[in-house]
C-alpha cells in the first residue's frame, strides 16, 4: 500500500523537492536534476516522492538539507586524515583497453532511447535535455525523466525511498523489491575507509532500483544490531534468480560479503554485456573482453544523454545524512544501471546471430559470442592497456611439450584473492575519477590500497600478489610511489614503522623527498 507523502514534500518546478515551507533550496552543482528540463516542468509540477518511515519519531524520506552542504578539502600534499570520500561507483570504473569513443569521436543518437521497461523516458524531457547547452544542469540524464502509467491511467513518477534504519529497509525491500526479476545495484563508501574501520565506513550506502522505485539504504546511519540489513535484502542478494546489474559489481559484492556476510548471486556486470553488444554488432570479436567500462560511457551511448559524474558529489562524505545532491547522484547511478541493462538486452536480441546474455559475474565463466562458442578471456581484469596486454578473442593453441624425466607439472594458478579484487576496484575508480595526470602505475596504486585501506603489511601484500612472492622492497616502493606521485593520504607513524624505516635514509631522500620530509623526526 502506497503511503501518502506529507504535504511539505512537494516538487517545485524550479527548486525541486521542498522539505518544509521555510526550507531553502541549496546551491547545487551543475548536475542537479531538479532544475533540469524546465521547458517541460510545468507539465510535471505534481511530481512527488514516496516517504519511507519507521513510525513515530523517525525521519522522513529526505533529511533537512539546511546547513548540510559539505565541501571537500584539496589534497596538495600526502598528509594524514585528509582523504576525501568518494563513491565506488561503477560509473567510475577504469577505461577499458580498447578506449571507448568520446562524444567527439562517436555521434550520440538524437532519438529517444527505445523503451523496454514499464517506466519510459518522457519525450518532452528528453528533447529539453537535448536542446540544453552542453554541460548545463538541464542536459544530463536523470531518473526523474522517466514516467510510468498506473492501472487507472494516471502518470507515475519514479519514487525514491531514503531509509535510515534497518526496520525501514526491511519493509521497503519486502514490499517493493522482493518480486523484481532485475534490479540495479550499487554501493557508496568512504574513500578513507580501511578494513579495520568496519561496516559503516566500508558499506555506507546501498542502492537498489526497480523500474518504479529506488531504494537508498543508508547503512552508515543504522543503529548497530546483529542483522544490520534484514532478511529481505539478504534474500534478494543471495537469489541467483534475481539479476542484480551494475558496473564493477563484483567489487561491490565482495564488500557486501566481507562486511555483511552475504554471498551475492545473480550479478550481471554491465561492462560484459556492453562489450558483447558493441563489438558483436561490428564483427570485432577481439574487442570483447572483461575490462570495465565507465557507467557514464555506457549511458551516453545507449540512453543517449550524458550522465553527470561531478567530483564534488563523488568525493563527498557518504557516512553522514545525504544532501539532495547525493540523493540524486546515488539514485541516478542505480537507476541508470537498470535502464541500461534493459537497453543493452534489447540490442543484444537484435543481433544476428544472437549471442547469449553473459553469465553471472560470480560464476567466473567466459563471455559467449554464440551458443557453444566462448571467448578465451581472463577473469575480470581491472586494468587498462598500459598495464595489461590485449586479450585475444580466440585461444592460441600452444605447442605441446613433453616434460623431461623427473620434472613435475606446473601447479594450477590460484584464484585471485578477494582483497586484491577490492584494491583493483579502488584503482579502477581512481583512474576514472582522474582521467588525466595520473603518474603512479597500476601496481603502485593497487599496493597502496591494499596497504592503506585493508591494513595489510608489505610482506603479506607481496605474498598475495604473486607466488613466489614479490620482494617486500618492491611492494614498499610501489606504496611510496603512489603516495608521492598522487599525494594520497597516509598515517605518518604507520608509514614510517612499516615502510620507510626499512629503507636507507639516503635512498628515501633521493627517490621520495616529500615522504622523507613527512617522516622526518620520527624515531
Amino acid at each position: 500500500m502506497t503511503a501518502v507523502p506529507p504535504k511539505h514534500q512537494l516538487w517545485h518546478p524550479t527548486r525541486g523537492i521542498s522539505f518544509s515551507p521555510a526550507a531553502r533550496s541549496p546551491i547545487l552543482a551543475p548536475h542537479d536534476a531538479r532544475a533540469s528540463n524546465e521547458a517541460a516542468a510545468t507539465k510535471n509540477h505534481d511530481r512527488t516522492v514516496e516517504s519511507a518511515q519507521d513510525g513515530p519519531g523517525t525521519s522522513s524520506l529526505y533529511p533537512d538539507l539546511e546547513a548540510l552542504l559539505s565541501s571537500t578539502p584539496k589534497l596538495d600534499a600526502p598528509t594524514p586524515d585528509r582523504a576525501p570520500s568518494r563513491t565506488t561507483n561503477r560509473s567510475a570504473a577504469t577505461v577499458p583497453a580498447d578506449k571507448p569513443a568520446t562524444p567527439s569521436e562517436t555521434k550520440i543518437p538524437d532519438d529517444r532511447p527505445i523503451a523496454t521497461l514499464s517506466f519510459k523516458m518522457v519525450d518532452d524531457l528528453f528533447r529539453a535535455a537535448k536542446k540544453a547547452p552542453a554541460g548545463s544542469a538541464a542536459s544530463f540524464w536523470s531518473y526523474s525523466q522517466y514516467r510510468g502509467t498506473a492501472q487507472d491511467g494516471t502518470e507515475q513518477t519514479v519514487k525514491v525511498h531514503y531509509c535510515q534504519s534497518t526496520h525501514t529497509m526491511e519493509r521497503v525491500c519486502r514490499q517493493y523489491f522482493m518480486n523484481e526479476p532485475v534490479l540495479g545495484f550499487d554501493l557508496e563508501w568512504a574513500a578513507d575507509s580501511t578494513k579495520r574501520q568496519g561496516l559503516k565506513k566500508n558499506v555506507s550506502l546501498i542502492q537498489l532500483a526497480s523500474p518504479s522505485r529506488i531504494g537508498l539504504f543508508h547503512v552508515a546511519l543504522f543503529a548497530d544490531k546483529a542483522d544490520m540489513v534484514g532478511p529481505s535484502f539478504r534474500a534478494i542478494m543471495e537469489d541467483a534468480g534475481v539479476t542484480k546489474c551494475g558496473v564493477a559489481i563484483k567489487g561491490d559484492a565482495t564488500r557486501v560479503r566481507n562486511f555483511l556476510g552475504i554471498d551475492s548471486k545473480g550479478l550481471l556486470e554491465l561492462s560484459h554485456l556492453y562489450k558483447l553488444v558493441t563489438y558483436s554488432a561490428k564483427g570485432q570479436y577481439n574487442g570483447i573482453n572483461k575490462r570495465l567500462v565507465p557507467l557514464a560511457t555506457q549511458v551516453e551511448q545507449f540512453l543517449h544523454l550524458p550522465l553527470f559524474k561531478g567530483q564534488d558529489v563523488r568525493s563527498s562524505d557518504w557516512t553522514k545524512r545525504l544532501s539532495m545532491d547525493q540523493v540524486i547522484y546515488s539514485a541516478s547511478d542505480a537507476y541508470a544501471g537498470l535502464q541500461l541493462y534493459a537497453a543493452l538486452e534489447q540490442q543484444r536480441k537484435q543481433l544476428n546471430p544472437c549471442p547469449p546474455t553473459p553469465y553471472h559475474a560470480e560464476l567466473n565463466l567466459p563471455i559467449r559470442i554464440a551458443d557453444g562458442v566462448e571467448l578465451a578471456v581472463n577473469d575480470d581484469p581491472v586494468v587498462d592497456a598500459a598495464e595489461e596486454p590485449e586479450i585475444e578473442a580466440t585461444p592460441v593453441e600452444k605447442p605441446k611439450t613433453t616434460p623431461s624425466s623427473g620434472s613435475s607439472p606446473s601447479p594450477p594458478s590460484r584464484p585471485k584473492d578477494s582483497r586484491i579484487e577490492i584494491a583493483e576496484d579502488r584503482v579502477a575508480c581512481y583512474k576514472a575519477a582522474h582521467p588525466t595526470g595520473i603518474r603512479a602505475s597500476f601496481p603502485s596504486l593497487r599496493a597502496y590500497y591494499m596497504w592503506h585501506d585493508q591494513g595489510l603489511d608489505p610482506t603479506t601484500i607481496a605474498q598475495l600478489l604473486r607466488d613466489p612472492p614479490l620482494k617486500t622492497a618492491t611492494v614498499a616502493g610501489y606504496i611510496l610511489s603512489a603516495v608521492q606521485f598522487e599525494k594520497l593520504p597516509v598515517n605518518r607513524e604507520r608509514l614510517h614503522l612499516e615502510i620507510t624505516s626499512h629503507m636507507p635514509e639516503a635512498t628515501l631522500r633521493a627517490r621520495f623527498p616529500s615522504i622523507a620530509a613527512m617522516v622526518a623526526g620520527l624515531s
